[in-house]
């Protein structure tokens, strides 16, 4: 019995057989090292949740690092420039020992330090010089006038000022940045993240997220613009611009949503310095040049659009395009006329003007009103509103299921997204935010309407509100607590939640 082998063991420990791992195991790893593995394994929901809150946590703790080293190094600066001013005669210390504490004097004294180090001048002599001193006494006159509050407020403006400058120069870097030749597998990685740009930018788009997805276009661009692809890659070189183009072209169009004029316009450029005959790129550039008020920029572009549509397949619909907005133009030309007629009949009333520039005025506004009146397309007379029709009746009880539903859809975690993001767009502007959520929240109002038996429309909403309405006293408000309560908490939702809505401000 000792020489027959016992199942599931091996004869002797020098003929040990290699375990195969199973089948699945083995397909697994497989898949580990596939590249198409790992993007379908980005695109999951939960995956992209993980991503982003790892990101986020990583974002926190080096502003956390980045904070903690600037205290320090403004610690370290502050002690220099303080031992520095322990050899400064009386008069300069008593100038500066008051507001010594604040970091605008803080900042201005290590900027003369500084400079004084890197020039070999001496640094008691830099203090003694009459700019230098014209500059710290303004600075005690905002103390003295204002204290610590006044020298809040030019740091501020200092802060403002030099935020201008290296924006400025970082624009202007980048211009004159030259793209780098890329190599093989850097351009695979880089079409990758051009194409995962432009699909999660066209979602967020598609959400009316415009301020997420103007982001990611950005991101795209910042990165393509950086590489080239040598002139006999003609396939990588179709490949690495055509993804550059949809994400500038893509950039132009969210900003024209959020109405960021000057970076629309700026895309739109970058793409014709591409493809001068890209028909979108031109017709987005006349959008952004009418959004700045250069209306006749808008109309030449509009013109070479003209001219690149007959070479394109669909040049009818772009032609008509053209015209519409031809129109539209000649009405904002006019509106912006009559701002600024308006604008010198209050200047003439407070008498701003001498008697002659008043008559030559008066004969230049006379002769514009008479062309823009050629000019100017006739008003179409707004329609009536059409009288409110009630065809369904709701008891109390039924008032409470149906605020109960518009609840629940206007709950759903991705229209409280949306709601926050418009407020945020709207500039927590009252008007402004009840102007765009009309459009916003009757996409989700729509089937409640239809399935209540109200229209799918402006006047079925109306016919929802009054029966909804039916329940109130004469003070207006609903008589049943229970009702008032759910009326309440609708409307809280609608408004995008107290945190990060607008709910408390309209409350």
């Amino acid at each position: 019995s000792f020489g027959r082998p016992v199942r599931g063991h091996t004869k002797s420990a020098g003929s040990l057989a290699p375990i195969k791992p199973p089948r699945r195991l083995a397909a697994m790893a497989a898949d580990l090292n596939s590249q198409a593995f790992w993007n379908e394994f980005m695109r999951r929901p939960d995956t992209k949740a993980a991503y982003q809150a790892e990101r986020q946590l990583q974002e926190k703790k080096q502003m956390w690092l980045e904070e903690r080293r600037e205290i320090e190094e403004q610690g370290e600066r502050r002690k220099l420039v303080a031992d520095a001013l322990e050899a400064a005669p009386a008069d300069i210390k008593k100038l500066v020992a008051p507001m010594f504490h604040i970091r605008v004097v803080q900042r201005f004294l290590w900027m003369v330090y500084d400079e004084c180090q890197k020039t070999g001048l001496p640094f008691l002599d830099r203090l003694r010089d009459e700019q230098t001193l014209v500059h710290l006494r303004k600075l005690r006159d905002g103390f003295q006038e204002g204290g610590e509050e006044r020298m809040a407020e030019l740091e501020k403006q200092w802060y403002s000022i030099c935020n201008d400058i290296v924006s400025e120069q970082e624009q202007q870097k980048q211009k004159a940045q030259k793209p780098i030749s890329i190599d093989i597998h850097t351009l695979k990685h880089v079409l990758e993240f051009g194409q995962e740009c432009k699909r999660e930018g066209n979602a967020k788009f598609r959400e009316g997220l415009y301020e997420e997805a103007l982001r990611i276009y950005s991101q795209g661009d910042e990165v393509m613009r950086k590489w080239k692809v040598e002139k006999h890659m003609k396939n990588e070189h179709k490949w690495l611009m055509d993804y550059h183009l949809a994400c500038l072209k893509n950039k132009a169009q969210a900003a024209l949503k959020l109405e960021r004029w000057q970076t629309a316009l700026e895309a739109a450029e970058a793409v014709l310095e591409m493809d001068k005959d890209d028909h979108k790129a031109w017709y987005r550039k006349a959008l952004a040049e009418k959004g700045l008020g250069r209306f006749g920029d808008a109309e030449e572009s509009l013109t070479k659009l003209e001219d690149v549509a007959q070479h394109c397949p669909d040049q009818r619909s772009i032609l008509r395009d053209c015209e519409a907005e031809r129109q539209r133009i000649k009405a904002a030309r006019a509106k912006h006329a009559q701002g600024t007629r308006e604008m010198l009949g209050k200047a003439f009333e407070a008498a701003v003007f001498s008697g002659d520039r008043e008559k030559e005025i008066a004969d230049e506004e006379a002769a514009r009103r008479k062309a823009l009146a050629d000019e100017a397309p006739p008003r179409k007379p707004m329609a009536p509103i059409k009288p409110l029709e009630r065809n369904i009746q709701l008891t109390e009880r039924m008032a409470g299921e149906l605020l109960d539903e518009l609840a629940e859809v206007y709950a759903q975690r991705w229209f409280q997204e949306r709601v926050q993001k418009c407020a945020r767009d709207s500039g927590f502007e009252r008007v402004v935010f009840l102007r765009r959520l009309k459009g916003v929240a009757f996409e989700v109002q729509r089937p409640v309407l239809e399935k209540w038996g109200f229209e799918g429309s402006e006047q079925g909403l109306r016919e929802m509100t009054a029966a909804i309405r039916d329940h109130a006293g004469k003070d207006g408000k609903l008589t049943s607590a229970s009702l008032r309560e759910k009326q309440e908490r609708c409307l809280e939702l609608l408004y995008g939640g107290r945190e990060g809505g607008m709910a408390a401000l309209l409350a």
